[in-house]
């Protein structure tokens, strides 16, 4: 016979694999319940309300006869527990075929996969009961077999993401390799208002977050592979990906697991099957302490000015300030300033309508091919003269705003090689070298003196990638320089 830790990790897993599948019914029965109108409401209510009741009396079960208290297999009445969880799940079967049957007779078509759901995560809890005399005998507990998948549910593709600063939502990682899992985390959370991305292992959401920013991540704790402790732990060694908040997920009833969790570096925990209530308000909370400490910390406006022409390294830009703030988190927050996320109003022009580069911390212009539009005779230079653009109007408001206060500080990019242009068109083709000739005139007039020499500097780059590298390296510096003389200051003063 087994020892007592062993038999005590087995007892645990299989408590673990049963809260599963009986989480998935009762979330599926609870969002089907909240999806109905009014007058199906009525009809389907109570079945969905007895499908629920049978899912609480399940964990009771769990609890009453496979306990943490429990100390050997001889304490447990395997044939009455067996009978008991059958009963459940008999009628977690028959309401479920009930309302199916209703549902087809009716055609109502939106919620039949969601109670497909609720029938196959019984048949998988059905499977487990089976199973429960070998799983509290065997040495190794095995895991359930996985049923031969016949191709990709809707729960396996790919969803769309809309990438956000922290506001009333948010951008969330749901990393759990159970598919059923994800799809009901990932429903519950966007009901929420939260932009949502799913992932099935530790190591996939390690990869993706070394690309995309994320406000939260919900990470599953037992899964194979990396596991969630390991995920964590990996997060928590990174010095730009430390900063993420992370909630940990769990079916097991370890408190001293989650406790571990907590002391990795963890910001809270959630037990399996989720309350929605309380996963609504542990997320705010975990929000609302990152938005705290955003508030807190020292505020960098950053003006990004370019002409139409370079969307993509604005993109980067964009990508680069995510990621310093990441590294930053707690100590400051950049702020992108960019035209294109502004609700813009045909009745004002864009300059009107924008923060002005002379109240940032730092301007930084990017230029290629293009001096960019004109601008109405509203906007002149103090001296009554005509801006040649808007990217020129943002160029000298911010230096002008520079030689009055010492800020913002510049950075000013320029890529380089000759764009790619169609030639059927001539007049494009004249436009466009034009358009280069007035940049390079009005760069020359700013940076080169009258001998020739560079009165100001500027960054030359060929690709995104370069641009990336040079533009994150470039504003860390600048940061790092702030932030000590502030440190440096406040000492002083003290």
């Amino acid at each position: 016979m087994e020892d007592s830790s062993d038999f005590k990790a087995q007892l645990s897993k299989l408590r673990h694999d049963l809260r599963t599948p009986v989480g998935h019914i009762i979330g599926y029965a609870e969002m089907v319940e909240e999806d109905l109108s009014p007058d199906l409401l009525k009809a389907f209510s109570g079945d969905l309300q007895a499908i629920q009741n049978a899912g609480h009396k399940m964990l009771a079960l769990i609890e009453d006869f496979l306990g943490a208290t429990t100390a050997s297999p001889d304490e447990i009445n395997v044939s009455e527990a067996q009978f008991q969880f059958r009963m459940q799940l008999n009628h977690i079967t028959g309401y479920s075929e009930m309302i199916f049957e209703e549902a087809t007779d009716l055609d109502k078509a939106e919620f039949i996969s969601d109670l497909e759901n609720i029938s196959e995560a019984g048949r998988r809890a059905l499977r487990l009961v089976d199973a429960i005399p070998q799983r509290l005998l065997a040495k190794n507990a095995e895991k359930e077999p996985t049923p031969k998948k016949e191709g990709k549910s809707s729960t396996e593709r790919n969803t769309s993401i809309i990438t956000s600063q922290i506001g009333q939502g948010g951008e969330l990682l749901v990393v759990d390799d159970d598919p059923s899992n994800r799809e009901l985390l990932r429903r519950r959370v966007k009901r929420m208002g939260y932009s949502v991305r799913v992932v099935s292992s530790g190591e996939e959401a390690l990869v993706l977050l070394q690309t995309e920013r994320f406000d939260l991540v919900l990470l599953d704790y037992m899964m194979p592979g990396l596991s969630g402790l390991e995920t964590l732990q990996r997060l928590k060694a990174s010095s730009r990906l430390r900063t993420i908040p992370v909630i940990m997920l769990s079916a097991s009833d370890d408190i001293g697991m989650m406790v571990d969790c907590i002391l990795q570096g963890a910001e809270d925990y959630i037990f399996k099957p989720y309350n929605p209530v309380l996963l609504q308000a542990r997320i705010s909370a975990c929000l609302e302490k990152v938005r705290l400490r955003q508030n807190i910390s020292k505020q960098f406006r950053i003006f990004i000015s370019s002409p139409g022409d370079v969307i993509p390294e604005r993109r980067v830009a964009k990508t680069v300030i995510g990621r310093l703030n990441e590294e930053f988190f707690g100590r400051a927050y950049l702020i992108p300033i960019l035209w294109e996320e502004e609700p813009m109003l045909a009745s004002e022009t864009f300059q009107a309508q924008i923060h002005p580069p002379h109240e940032t911390e730092i301007y930084v212009g990017i230029l290629w091919s293009r001096i960019g539009s004109p601008l109405p005779d509203t906007i002149l230079r103090p001296d009554g003269t005509r801006y040649e653009s808007g990217t020129a109007f943002e160029f000298e408001d911010a230096l002008d705003g520079f030689k009055q206060q010492g800020s913002p500080e510049m950075l000013l990019y320029r890529k380089q090689g000759a764009p790619t242009l169609s030639l059927e068109d001539r007049d494009v083709v004249l436009d466009r070298l034009d358009q280069i000739e007035k940049l390079t005139r009005y760069l020359d007039r700013w940076l080169i003196g009258e001998d020739g020499s560079y009165i100001g500097a500027f960054h030359m780059f060929e690709a995104e990638e370069q641009l990336d590298t040079m533009l994150e390296m470039h504003l860390r510096k600048l940061v790092e320089a702030r932030l000590t003389e502030d440190t440096t200051v406040e000492t002083d003063e003290a």
